[in-house]
């Protein structure tokens, strides 16, 4: 396998997090991308079919080819492996993506949406460059000066969005208090630019914070130790949110975790 990582230089750092451009995988029949409020521009360099589906159970399937949104999903998705693809993932920062194009996320309906859809040719003609190119690096280069392109001001760093998500562990009374907005005006606000509530966002927060200690444990983790420590009313609390983001338990992911060595390849897709 063939992977690397690329961190844009400012200002687009503040737009998108990180790139990352893997060739090959390990032959694992699925993989499940855990949703944490973060939007994946996924490119596929290949000329094949890529699978996805929405819910749990291996349901809502959708067939992808060329490159395409997801990660802004409110539960886990789900990829069917393929071992042939060459993909670059762009992780946009939260609500990066709006700040760039000023399209709402009520705009993208759905895991898989195929991203010429929502930027024309200007991308296609991206995408054929990107092909062109062999040179990894350059490649990324192509990237940012493409989505740097769209940068029209440098007031994204001090927007509501970066507040909400720099203390994101605050109260909502006092994020909303300190936004400076009413508490409708700033759902809408935050809806439109990063398909979630305050509330949610916390949510998903939490539960990014329960895969992280998962992620961490060795094979050793003390269960009601998490409940606590992340504020969760009970046990039975805790299960039923871990349920509602993946489809399975926290038992079920914890088995499958240990089970491979290979979910620390890729930091935004965990193995299934």
């Amino acid at each position: 396998m063939i992977f690397k990582k690329h961190i844009p230089p400012a200002p687009l750092s503040q737009y998108i997090e990180h790139i990352i451009y893997a060739k090959g995988s390990q032959p694992l029949p699925y993989l499940m991308e855990l949703p944490d409020g973060r939007l994946n521009l996924v490119i596929e360099l290949e000329n094949t079919v890529n699978t996805l589906y929405a819910e749990a159970g291996l349901m809502g399937k959708h067939t992808m080819k060329k490159a395409w949104l997801s990660g802004a999903n409110a539960k886990a998705i789900t990829y069917q492996n393929n071992t042939n693809s060459v993909i670059i993932s762009i992780r946009f920062a939260i609500g990066g993506f709006f700040a760039l194009t000023r399209i709402p996320m009520s705009e993208i309906i759905h895991p898989g949406l195929e991203i010429e859809l929502l930027l024309g040719n200007s991308f296609n003609r991206c995408y054929q460059q990107l092909l062109d190119e062999e040179n990894i690096d350059r490649k990324f280069q192509v990237l940012l000066d493409y989505f740097g392109g769209y940068i029209s001001d440098n007031t994204f760093e001090s927007s509501v969005v970066k507040f909400i998500d720099k203390n994101i562990d605050q109260p909502i009374d006092w994020l909303v208090d300190k936004s400076g907005y009413s508490q409708k005006h700033l759902i809408s606000m935050l809806k439109k630019q990063t398909g979630f509530s305050p509330k949610y966002l916390q949510r998903l927060h939490r539960f990014q914070r329960v895969i992280n200690a998962v992620q961490q444990s060795e094979g050793r983790l003390n269960w009601t130790s998490i409940v606590y420590d992340l504020d969760y009313f009970d046990q039975a609390h805790f299960i039923k949110e871990f349920v509602h983001f993946t489809g399975i338990t926290p038992a079920e992911y914890f088995r499958m975790n240990n089970a491979s060595g290979h979910n620390r390849i890729l930091t935004d897709i965990k193995v299934f």
